[in-house]
């Protein structure tokens, strides 16, 4: 999932929605360097831990905050190790019960002493956000879907100090991705002594206090922003002094600033900059394996047909998105599973680029009625009466700055343009497209008809590929608002019967024990998302690249 390029601390960029990781040795070659300028799209869109669920915003937090476990990232199944933990914990017959020893020795930035009233903190916390006890007035997490069973119940009932330098996890009932959902950033543990205990941070105005190798100094929005190394780091001092976040949000630019030596690294080249910079003295590029950060064009299953999203995806030029514009650094997107994580499935038989599927399923929805569907254009005499309709309109939501999906834009327009449907822009800034797929300040998920995202693990698990993407119990980040039930009456399956709804399946694999029971689950899920309910079109997974002077 990571390479390891040699320099230190630990910068872990974007965990939570691109799964890739930097390490830093503790001896590197050449001159010391004491400050690193990484380049970035954006900033922290919540500063708050226990509230961050985009990839800009995790960026950040990784360097600040640590939880009890982490990934160990240079094996390739991302096993778990201990990070605050002295090691990992241990079960209970019911599997309802999970003790874990805590390191000692250990102080976060402001002095306080990590403990176990430290992490009992940190959860009594967790349980405000969720409104546990009705007392959080400011609003819920928006990633309370993590912590909570499929009927709202919180996983985490309390929090135990054994008096031993462990604690107790008491869960709600079995839970079995718990262990590995304490490696996402919202179980991380803030000093208990500079965190409310009943308020969220202010991004614009407030500070973050972690026990990880930075501190957290300042963000500037649009700008920049900065850590300085914690010399008390339990783990041994940084060698760098400090680490700078710049914030470019202009890919052309982003790119621009590795040439020019303004920044030191660049996450994610643009694919057309890759043999610039392999070419370049003084620059290296290094290249990763497939990884697990899947990358797909949601469609509003509540405004679009299950049979329009069907022709959706049998108009869309994979090969093109494949070979063009990813410039063959992608492979096939073909479950919402990526190879590499427990019991993907990618043998199914994902629609392909038909545009006589397409038009023949437009036809079956009464238009184009007797038009040739031929995907042949020299030879279809009716081509410019396809591409003249206007039969459907969806708007296209997408951030701007980010190269490949405005690059999306041009081919959606094309290529639905080919079976009448007609794609309009809206384009916009990060955050309001964050807002809109959370409901935030007043945007809802109406406002994405058609829209480009990506998504990596919390933590590494099936159900986190899953149960957030696809829940109808809340919003999570369910933007398409897929409908486990709704999408089985529409394809005439049995909305109460278990294999035939997706809705059933996932909550049923949270807590199954048998692995071979849960593995058929999954598989289920797989095939009927794929091959039945088309929420999104799968495009593609990505390789990691990374330049650096």
């Amino acid at each position: 999932k990571t390479l390891a390029i040699g320099i230190i601390a630990i910068i872990a960029i974007g965990f939570g929605g691109t799964m890739t990781v930097l390490y830093f040795l503790p001896t590197p070659e050449g001159p010391a360097k004491k400050t690193l300028v990484v380049a970035t799209m954006y900033g922290p869109v919540d500063l708050d831990p226990i509230v961050a669920w985009d990839s800009a915003s995790i960026d950040v937090i990784d360097q600040v905050v640590e939880g009890l476990v982490a990934y160990d990232l240079g094996d390739p199944d991302l096993a778990l190790i201990p990070r605050l933990a002295s090691a990992l914990g241990t079960w209970n017959p019911a599997a309802t019960e999970y003790t874990i020893p805590l390191r000692t020795g250990v102080k976060f930035h402001d002095g306080t002493n990590f403990n176990a009233a430290a992490v009992i903190a940190h959860w009594d916390r967790m349980e405000w956000a969720l409104n546990t006890t009705g007392a959080n007035t400011v609003g819920v997490t928006q990633v309370a879907e993590l912590y909570e069973f499929p009927d709202g119940t919180p996983i985490v009932t309390s929090v135990v100090d054994n008096g031993d330098n462990s604690v107790t996890f008491m869960l709600s009932g079995p839970y079995i991705p718990f262990e590995a959902l304490l490696a996402f950033s919202a179980s991380y543990i803030q000093s208990p002594t500079a965190t409310p205990a009943d308020d969220y941070i202010a991004t614009a105005t407030d500070i973050i206090v972690g026990t990880g190798p930075f501190k957290y100094i300042s963000f500037e929005a649009g700008v920049e922003v900065i850590f300085d190394a914690f010399t008390g780091y339990w783990d041994g001092r940084p060698y760098l002094d400090r680490i700078v976040l710049s914030v470019i949000i202009d890919a052309n630019a982003r790119n621009a600033a590795l040439l020019s030596g303004d920044v030191d690294l660049l996450q994610d080249p643009m694919d057309a900059m890759l043999g610039v910079f392999d070419l370049t003295d003084g620059i290296t590029l290094e290249e990763g394996p497939q990884g697990t950060v899947i990358q797909y064009l949601g469609m509003n299953n509540r405004l679009i047909s299950r049979d329009l999203r069907k022709a959706i995806s049998y108009a869309l030029d994979y090969d093109y998105i494949l070979d063009e514009l990813r410039g063959g650094n992608a492979d096939r997107m073909k479950s919402p599973i990526p190879q590499g994580i427990m019991y993907s499935d990618v043998t199914n038989a994902v629609a392909v680029l038909d545009i006589e599927i397409a038009r023949g399923i437009m036809q079956d929805l009464g238009y184009g009625i007797g038009w040739d569907t031929n995907d042949n254009d020299t030879e279809n005499l009716d081509s410019d009466l396809w591409e003249a309709a206007t039969f459907e309109t969806f708007n296209y939501t997408y951030n701007i700055g980010n190269s490949f999906r405005e690059d999306m834009l041009v081919l959606l327009t094309d290529n639905l343009g080919r079976i009448g449907i007609e794609v309009t822009d809206a384009g916009g800034t990060w955050g309001d497209f964050i807002y809109s797929l959370y409901e935030i300040d007043g945007k809802t998920r109406n406002d994405l008809e058609l829209y480009f995202i990506g998504w990596g693990p919390d933590y590494n698990d099936a159900s986190n590929f899953i149960n957030p993407l696809f829940t109808n119990r809340s919003i999570a980040s369910n933007g398409a608002q897929y409908n486990g039930y709704l999408s089985a009456i529409e394809d005439g399956r049995d909305p109460f019967l278990l294999t035939d709804n997706v809705q059933l399946l996932m909550e049923a694999a949270l807590s199954e024990s048998n692995a071979t029971t849960r593995a058929g689950y999954y598989e289920r899920i797989q095939e009927l998302l794929t091959t039945k309910d088309y929420p999104w079109a799968w495009c593609y997974v990505g390789k990691g690249f990374r330049a650096y002077v």
